[in-house]
């Protein structure tokens, strides 16, 4: 039971890292130059090269895709993870790293040698499909600790994230957001947000982020001012409740996430206003 348990946190904050730290670089005019699929040829050299990219501006975008990507997989991550570990011994650590094509398929991934539940790992989420990489041979690495004796398992008092009903809803958002439904989103958000659960300050987080991504999208002035309207108080909203939470995983997330994101999207929206 615990391999389970340990594994839904590890997921929580797979959703949030990357995101952006507390202290994003400039907004640049062009990506940061990534690695090519034929540039990395090992598992070293792909992994230095994702913990590269992930502390750039576009690099901490674009593992927030993969972090929703990985949200509305079916079956779960947890789900995976767990049966592809059932027949190995604990503690298991280990990396996958996917190489994103220039159209958002997984062009190839590379893994911790010699791990079995790595290679089964990568093999089960190899058709995951995010939105175009800032470059094609994008690589983004996803860590999996499963240990019963580890730190976060001691540290969580509050309810298990991968029952919580606003969690629940706000994977289903996240699923409909890849999809490129945002309305259906949208809506879901809302019920979970009228559920007032104990993950709000998260649910808060990804709407703002969808409301940030669309606004980018957008080529109409208005609706992107409106969306960074939204996406500022979600961001807001989100650091207030994880400020007042009890739970390490609320509070946590303004510093991994929330702040920087509510950073982007008030010099956005400086930008569009001209104030």
């Amino acid at each position: 039971m615990a391999r389970r348990i340990v594994v839904c946190i590890l997921v929580l904050f797979i959703w949030a890292r990357g995101f952006a730290s507390s202290s994003p670089p400039p907004l640049s005019a062009s990506p940061t130059p990534a690695a090519t699929a034929s540039r990395v040829s090992s598992f070293a050299e792909a992994l230095a090269e994702a913990n590269r990219l992930k502390e750039t501006n576009e690099g901490k975008h674009y593992d927030s895709e993969f972090g929703t990507a990985i949200q509305a997989t079916r079956p779960q991550l947890a789900d995976v993870v767990h049966e592809c570990a059932k027949d190995s011994k604990l503690p298991i650590v280990f990396d996958v790293v996917f190489i994103f094509a220039a159209d958002g398929r997984v062009e190839s991934t590379l893994q911790t040698p010699d791990q079995s539940a790595a290679v089964c790992v990568a093999d089960r989420l190899r058709n995951l499909r995010l939105p175009a990489p800032p470059r094609g041979g994008w690589p983004i690495q996803l860590h999996i600790e499963l240990n019963p004796a580890n730190d976060a398992m001691k540290k969580r008092t509050g309810p298990n994230p991968a029952t919580s009903k606003d969690m629940e809803l706000a994977m289903q958002a996240a699923k409909a957001k890849v999809a490129g439904d945002y309305e259906e989103a949208l809506r879901l958000y809302a019920r979970a947000i009228k559920l007032n659960g104990h993950f709000a300050p998260f649910v808060y987080q990804n709407r703002g982020m969808l409301y940030l991504n669309r606004a980018k999208e957008s080529t109409d002035r208005q609706a992107r001012i409106s969306d960074l309207q939204k996406a500022i108080a979600d961001f807001k909203k989100s650091i207030a409740l994880g400020a007042a939470s009890d739970d390490e995983l609320n509070r946590g997330l303004e510093k991994i996430a929330t702040k920087a994101n509510l950073q982007e999207a008030t010099k956005l929206l400086a930008q569009e206003t001209g104030q």
